[in-house]
């Protein structure tokens, strides 16, 4: 009998669900065929109670209906947003959990019908009067009309036909106030009102919170309000000052930036810690309606996507600097809930093996919609301002006039001002413990209990933007953590993506974090630590450091890596440059991997496809050089690899105007008989490639063999003749890219010559192999030609270079210099991921969006 019912309410239950579905359907149909007035009370109390999911929403309401109801029947729609408005409004003023599930119908409606708006909001091209008047101006009138209306109406419909009726009943004195209040005030338009909701309904009681009650300021604040006002410890205020960060500055007056109350915080972490928050770990069982109300925020804020990438500015969204104004409601608590959510996710789950196939996680989602919202609050606005500010008891302040510009954004200020050990080293953690789940959720063929992540691309942003707006961070993770921990998972996301074209930005993002870490010498000296991991991917083996690792991967990406990678090489040949000088001992796999570069790089078909292609030959050099000059004790494998290819140096040493001519006639053959008899130097992409790859097909195997045997003679002294074949393929597949690519090409010129010589830095390697060269040659010869290459290896290590060589030079370091193009490329990078990843449900239609191209699979 007890299975009997149960399979009843079931068919119940589905019974129900499709009728409510159904229901809804007839609703949305009405509103897109007919003008429905604002004040048909019953048809809008029906819509807004009738039961619907998220997803549900999201079907029912396509992108054709929402643009024809937009086009067509503008009036319903403003009635819609200005209603489903009014009612958020009011459910934070008075929430009780009866209104709950009608509260959410609100807010899937607006998540789903706001990006349609700001399809033709003032960032686009296509900018709408009428949507401009509903959002910003008099139109924003309808909320107070509507309240009035209720208040009309009240006496004559049920009592709880509607949440603000039913509020308007158990508060009308309240309300009175208020209304007189309104009046006085000028009307806030329905853009704020929205937004400020969203941000109230992230902290609303048995919402997506617990009760609490509010902290009253008084002369002796609480223990909870001086979460954050607590003595400084003295060795952060000594991390501070050599920052160059100063001292605290005393402000008597300003915008607070604790989180109050405390208790209201969605996870301990950065601001607040369990103790001082009333639980521990975090408040899990509101997730479901947390995730609703951040994708309603992160719809408010989507307004960028529909703006053309080369007219986009950070400081021109409206509504973005609502959301990250100083007076936006419970800023400081979203920021430290947001990043405290994400940096105490442990995918690692339950430690039970398969747990990760127990199915779906609300709390997962949770994490990704937190790390999306984070980073594009974080992406508008000016760079907040690292230099401690408190009030006289000593908690954390932004002074007025600076919360009062314009571009001010609390969210970046509140990133710069994370300065405590604890802090940091928590944010650091839970970057490392999430991002090598990147690989070790992939490391075998059964499943284990670490669930993988989907988010790392929005962790690589974060960890973007906490490198470039807290100058304590990296400073941090350099000296008091182990960097390696996310080291090696951007060498394996970069490993993994450099063939996917989806995935072409976040090689960029990788490359880009590298770089910036590369310019400080303490990056380049914790590199040095042995490399043990074995990653679940096919990079050679290779005994050595993590700088070996580093080495080993830009060096695939650059010979086996997609054409659109071609304009990072500079990046990163610049990476390794940096690290060179560090480089105690590098690996037999990574010295020839770099000196195969520099073969590559040295050949004619590459050397002379453009006027400044030789600048990666001079980076090579200078990382040879640093290596030689000041780590030649350890790096004999290096040396050793330069010794076998001397006929590269030589050749490039004795290049004289006639062979550089000769050579690039040889490579390009008809392309430069044609240039001297007039023609144009740069031809047709299609003419190139196709007489290219006709007149290169009968060399293209003797360079092959060429790079083969240099390639398997090395890897067969490493024990490894898979790896020997590896390289050849990579070897192999560099030329087809440079046959198949090149369009064109320059002759080389008096002026060119005299620059490539000036600018190749050889005197060092050159002295270097004059004086070891003969030990070498000496050494075969007292043994008949056959050498063991540790014998020979030996010999070096023991040979001295003192005196040998030039004057050690000084060292440069190249550091990552921002500017607006690499904003505005992280900017589209950015939504690029968003967008892609808020396809269930699909949040954003591609039709109309400007800030990056949007193509399906078919059109790739």
């Amino acid at each position: 009998s007890c299975l009997k019912s149960c399979k009843q309410s079931k068919v119940q239950h589905k019974m129900g669900a499709s009728a409510s579905r159904e229901k809804f359907r007839e609703s949305v149909n009405a509103l897109i065929e007919v003008d429905v007035s604002p004040d048909d009370a019953e048809f809008w109390d029906e819509l807004w109670k009738i039961p619907s999911s998220s997803d549900e929403v999201f079907e029912l309401i396509t992108p054709e209906a929402a643009r024809q109801l937009r086009d067509e029947r503008f009036d319903n729609l403003a009635t819609l947003f200005t209603q489903a408005t009014a009612q958020l409004c009011q459910i934070v003023e008075t929430p009780y959990n009866i209104y709950f599930d009608q509260a959410l119908n609100c807010v899937r409606v607006l998540t789903r019908i706001l990006p349609f708006l700001l399809e033709r909001g003032d960032l686009s091209a296509d900018e709408d009067e009428l949507i401009e008047q509903l959002c910003w101006g008099t139109g924003s009138a309808a909320v107070e009309d509507e309240e009035e209306d209720d208040d009309a109406d009240g006496n004559t419909s049920d009592g709880d036909s509607s949440i603000e009726r039913e509020a308007k009943k158990k508060k009308k004195k309240k309300k009175s106030k208020k209304k007189k209040e309104r009046e006085e005030e000028e009307q806030e338009p329905l853009a704020l009102l929205v937004v400020h909701a969203a941000m109230h309904m992230m902290f609303l009681p048995q919402f997506t919170c617990d009760f609490y009650e509010e902290e009253v300021t008084d002369d002796k604040p609480s223990r909870k309000s001086k979460v954050k006002g607590d003595e400084e410890d003295p060795e952060d205020k000594d991390m501070r000052a050599e920052a160059g960060l100063g001292n605290t500055r005393i402000c008597p007056n300003g915008v607070s930036l604790l989180p109050r109350p405390t208790s209201i915080v969605w996870a301990a972490g950065c601001g607040v810690t369990p103790d001082t928050a009333g639980y521990e770990g975090s408040t899990r069982k509101y997730d479901k309606n947390r995730i609703e109300v951040l994708r309603l925020l992160l719809s408010t804020c989507c307004d960028p996507l529909f703006s053309a990438a080369d007219e986009y500015n950070p400081l021109s969204s409206r509504w973005l600097a609502i959301a990250v104004a100083a007076d936006s409601p419970n800023a400081s608590c979203l920021f430290y809930s947001l990043i405290n959510t994400v940096m105490s996710y442990d995918p690692s789950g339950m430690s039970i093996p398969y747990s990760a196939t127990l199915g779906p996680d609300n709390h997962i989602k949770l994490v990704e919609l937190s790390l999306q919202v984070l980073i594009c609050l974080l992406d508008c606005g000016l760079p907040g301002n690292p230099e401690a500010v408190v009030n006289d008891d000593n908690q954390a302040v932004v002074e007025f006039n600076e919360a009062s510009r314009g571009g001010f954004n609390v969210f970046r200020t509140l990133l710069a001002r994370i300065h405590t050990r604890r802090e940091l080293t928590f944010i650091y953690k839970g970057f490392a413990r999430l991002l090598k789940n990147v690989y070790e959720s992939k490391g075998g063929y059964l499943p284990t209990n670490s669930k993988p992540i989907e988010c790392y691309q929005e962790l690589m942003v974060l960890l973007w933007k906490l490198l470039e707006e807290n100058p304590l961070f990296m400073t941090h993770i350099l000296t008091q953590m182990d960097v390696n921990e996310i080291v090696v998972p951007i060498c394996f996301l970069m490993f993994q993506s450099r063939r996917d074209p989806s995935k072409i930005g976040l090689v960029h993002i990788c490359t880009f974090i590298l770089l910036k870490l590369s310019g400080e010498r303490s990056f380049g000296v914790n590199l040095n630590k042995p490399f043990t991991i074995r990653l679940p991917c096919d990079i050679p083996l290779f005994t050595g450091s993590h700088a070996d690792l580093v080495a080993i991967t830009l060096h695939k990406l650059i010979v086996n890596g997609a054409y659109k990678l071609v304009p990072l090489y500079s990046c990163f040949i610049t990476v390794i440059c940096n690290l060179s000088p560090y480089w105690r001992s590098m690996s037999l796999v990574a010295a020839v991997k770099l000196v195969n570069l520099f073969e590559l790089f040295s050949s004619p078909k590459f050397l002379y496809s453009s006027e400044h292609a030789h600048k990666h030959l001079a980076l090579l050099l200078e990382v040879f050089n640093n290596v030689v000059q000041y780590q030649y004790t350890g790096n004999q494998h290096l040396v050793y690899a330069l010794i076998r290819r001397k006929d590269s140096f030589g050749r490039l040493a004795a290049l004289t105007l006639q062979k550089a001519i000769a050579q690039c006639e040889k490579a390009y053959g008809s392309e430069i008989k044609f240039a001297k008899n007039g023609g144009s130097l740069t031809h047709d992409p299609d003419t190139v490639t196709k007489s290219s790859t006709k007149k290169s097909k009968g060399k293209k195997k003797k360079k092959k063999t060429e790079s083969m045997d240099s390639d398997d003679d090395s890897d067969s002294d490493n024990d490894s003749d898979k790896n020997g074949e590896e390289s050849s393929e990579e070897e192999e597949e560099e030329e087809t890219y440079q046959h198949n690519n090149d369009a064109s090409y320059f002759i080389p010129t008096e002026k060119w010559m005299a620059e490539l010589k000036a600018t190749l830095p050889m005197e060092t390697v050159t002295r270097l192999l004059q004086h070891l060269i003969p030990v070498v040659d000496e050494l075969c010869s007292q043994k008949n030609g056959v050498v063991d290459e540790v014998e020979i290896l030996e010999v070096l290590k023991d040979v001295t270079m003192v005196g040998l060589l030039p004057v050690p030079h000084a060292i440069v370091i190249r550091k990552y210099q921002p500017n607006q193009y690499t904003s505005l490329w992280f900017t589209a990078y950015m939504w690029g991921v968003i967008f892609l990843r808020s396809q269930a449900p699909p949040m954003f239609d591609g039709e109309s969006i400007q800030l990056f191209q949007v193509s399906n699979t078919g059109d790739r």
